[in-house]
């Protein structure tokens, strides 16, 4: 029996209010939205729990407040099978927040920075990092995130970022796998605006390592830094809510890179656990 793989995973951990709306309400005006739903979320939160799903041992390293919707975040990352035990809970701050207007095809959000979690992150130690198989980092390349990468390198542990519309190259030189999409490739110095697979495979050359990119509709695309190019298609579907259908989608590629699958099925993976989350509003990875 093939033993599970262990992951730890960095970031941030939020509750998300998603209101569905077709546009933003005018000055005084009180606009009837759709379906709502308040849960827990968060891109780190997400992708940890999408890790599990399938079928991973996952730990968190994130922070939330001490308040209800942080001990809500919390038992619902332990029900659904992630070890909280590197989460800090902070008396001092509130739990972040993300308000998401959603029209299907498109979100607009507003955050609220709560919790900070630079001090838990900054508190893994290196045995904690021995401790897995990989690690998947999310957010700002801030000093304890990437003495974080550094210890993972060091451990000889596999490492994937998650780009987020910043720019994660210090992180993600030397790691095995970059995770962006194709409006964010777009913004990148260097991008060929025209063909996102040609920019995947630019970043890959230039930060030596395996950058995987969504493109919607049209799939996600899988860029080697020896030019090699995997492209796998995606069942066309109307969408009713896209929030964390990116993390749902790292998870699936993550876990199967893990368990050796070649890219064409890791692609599949994670575009069948994203079809699974933009097809429902506020549904988990």
């Amino acid at each position: 029996m093939t033993a599970r793989k262990r992951v730890l995973v960095a970031g941030g951990t939020n509750f998300d209010i998603i209101v569905q709306s077709e546009r933003l309400p005018e000055e005084h005006e009180k606009l009837r939205g759709g379906e709502y739903a308040a849960l827990p979320g968060g891109s780190a939160a997400n992708t940890a729990l999408g890790l599990a799903r399938q079928g991973c041992e996952v730990r968190l390293v994130s922070a939330v407040g001490d308040d209800a919707l942080g001990r809500l975040c919390l038992d619902d990352l332990r029900a659904g099978g992630v070890d909280t035990s590197l989460a800090r809970v902070d008396a001092s701050a509130r739990t972040s927040m993300a308000i998401v207007l959603s029209s299907g095809d498109c979100k607009r959000m507003m955050t609220f920075a709560g919790a900070d979690r630079e001090q838990a992150v900054g508190a893994v130690a290196e045995r904690d990092v021995r401790d897995v198989d990989h690690v998947h980092v999310v957010g700002e390349p801030t000093p304890a995130l990437t003495r974080l990468v550094d210890l993972a390198h060091r451990a000889g542990r596999s490492v994937s970022v998650e780009w987020n519309g910043r720019d994660m190259s210090r992180l993600a030189r030397g790691a095995s796998l970059s995770f962006m999409n194709a409006d964010e490739a777009a913004r990148l110095p260097d991008a060929v605006l025209e063909d996102p697979a040609a920019s995947a495979r630019r970043r890959a050359e230039l930060i030596s390592g395996d950058v995987i990119l969504t493109m919607g509709s049209r799939g996600a695309v899988w860029a080697s830094p020896h030019g090699e190019l995997f492209q796998e298609p995606t069942v066309r579907v109307e969408p009713v809510d896209r929030t964390g259908g990116g993390d749902a989608f790292n998870a699936g590629v993550i876990a199967g890179w893990l368990s050796g699958d070649p890219p064409g099925t890791c692609l599949r993976r994670g575009l069948d656990a994203a079809l699974h989350v933009i097809t429902k509003i506020g549904a988990h990875p």
